[in-house]
């Protein structure tokens, strides 16, 4: 493998490492300090559920940096957004670890954490997206699947990295803790975003988009574009990532929160769960993504998301034992087996959706809109229990009720594995697309 290759396999990681790391601390903390720290004046419980809330309000904004940060990428190039991307993630983590508590500035404390949240979630808004086509523009067709996966890799690194950092941190005394101990996390995120920065700026365009740019196809209203020329796979991305957003944060904030609140177990039950169910990511997921060059995309994500399905109560009754290794295995199953099998593959699926020309909108689009949904599972999962008592059957509906809309859009979509992506023009036929897109692009010889 050549120096070129792994640079860019490393630079297509490090953002998700930093999304990933940044979500997780996040998510950690409001499950364990938010509630005290940002609003000390209501019980647990509703504390708890607030912070969630302030979890949640990021995903809101990801809709909104998907549009504004996939147009970019689909107008002025992959690398460029990437470098802003990273940027923007960075700050707004590392700033959460200098906000005053409410103690300290009373109302504007929780006000200022809201508005990095947000700021977070429009950075991390197409960082994905960015990271996976900047790999698979760079893959041969038959290693694609594999070569795409890989930037989920970042997702396993910074999920460990966060989990080890937060159990170091965990180990200073409560009131320390509590104190000061929590902001250790998100002041070290600066230290991933000088390193991203680094790899990413000796990085080239990839040739597709150069190809494009050369040759005067860039549109000038790739979000119009891409509805025009791919409806439908919109709309399969979005019935995909509906259930991805959900479960990623169900499984990792919600249930982080359940472990600790409803069953009164330690902290470090889901913190070492967390680790462990990175690093058996690090070897499915790659694992998932080269089986799909060989058999195809749509069996993986089909069998996947009926294995997520069928799991929806068994998952609750092997967390309800109250066994630490129950549990792990219970979160291990979910996570990074059945859910692995679907990101594995969902990253070429995405890929191979689109036309070059909009990939970048289209993709974003159709994995982040639904990213306000998932983001406000753990919310609605909290509220659940609240009104049912501690029962959690409803919850186990959702998780099926999602995992069948993954199956469908894996019936209905296509299966491009074995195609140039020079070659997809998503939902059109040749003639329509050059109809559709003769209006949209610029002229020859604009200046950008």
């Amino acid at each position: 493998m050549d120096k070129g290759l792994l640079k860019t396999i490393a630079a297509s990681m490090i953002g998700s490492v930093l999304e990933w790391y940044d979500y997780t601390i996040y998510g950690t903390a409001s499950a364990l300090v938010f509630g005290t720290l940002f609003f000390p004046k209501l019980s647990g419980v509703i504390g708890t559920l607030l912070s969630l809330a302030t979890f949640a309000i990021g995903f809101l904004a990801r809709p909104i940096g998907g549009i504004i940060f996939g147009t970019l990428g689909d107008k002025v190039g992959r690398k460029k957004v990437l470098m802003l991307t990273i940027i923007i993630m960075g700050s707004s983590t590392t700033l959460i670890g200098v906000v005053p508590t409410y103690n300290s500035i009373g109302y504007w404390a929780p006000l200022l954490l809201v508005l990095l949240r947000i700021l977070q979630g429009i950075g991390s808004g197409s960082e994905y997206a960015g990271a996976v086509i900047l790999m698979a523009e760079n893959s041969p067709t038959k290693h694609r699947g594999f070569m795409s996966s890989l930037p989920y890799l970042g997702v396993s690194l910074g999920l460990m990295l966060s989990s080890g950092v937060y159990s170091l941190c965990k180990m200073l005394p409560n009131a320390e803790f509590v104190s000061w101990g929590w902001r250790i996390p998100f002041l070290l995120s600066v230290l991933i975003v000088l390193f991203g920065l680094l790899i990413r700026m000796g990085l080239s365009e990839t040739p597709i988009f150069e190809q494009i740019s050369s040759r005067h196809e860039r549109v000038r209203h790739p979000l119009r574009t891409a509805f025009r020329m791919s409806p439908k796979g919109i709309i399969l991305a979005w019935m995909v990532a509906t259930q991805d957003n959900s479960f990623t944060y169900l499984f990792q904030t919600f249930i982080t929160a359940y472990v600790e609140n409803q069953l009164h177990l330690p902290d470090s039950v889901m913190l070492t769960t967390l680790t462990l169910m990175g690093l058996i990511q690090l070897v499915a997921v790659p694992a998932f993504g080269a089986l799909s060059d060989k058999i195809g995309r749509r069996p993986i994500l089909i069998t996947g998301a009926l294995l997520s399905a069928l799991y929806g109560f068994p998952f609750f009754w092997m967390l309800n034992t109250k066994s630490p290794i129950l549990i792990g295995v219970s979160v291990i199953l979910a996570s990074s087996i059945f859910r692995g099998a679907i990101v594995a593959v969902q990253a070429s699926w995405y890929t191979e959706l689109f036309s070059s020309k909009i990939r970048y909108t289209g993709f974003a689009v159709g994995r982040e809109w639904p990213s306000a949904l998932g983001g406000v599972v753990p919310v609605f999962a909290s509220a659940v229990l609240i009104w049912s008592h501690g029962h959690t059957w409803a919850i186990s509906i959702l998780i099926i009720v999602f995992s069948l809309l993954t199956v469908v859009a894996g019936i209905l979509g296509p299966e491009n594995s074995k195609l140039e992506l020079t070659d997809i023009n998503g939902d059109l036929t040749r003639a329509s697309l050059n109809e559709t897109t003769i209006n949209a692009m610029e002229e020859p010889g604009t200046s950008r």
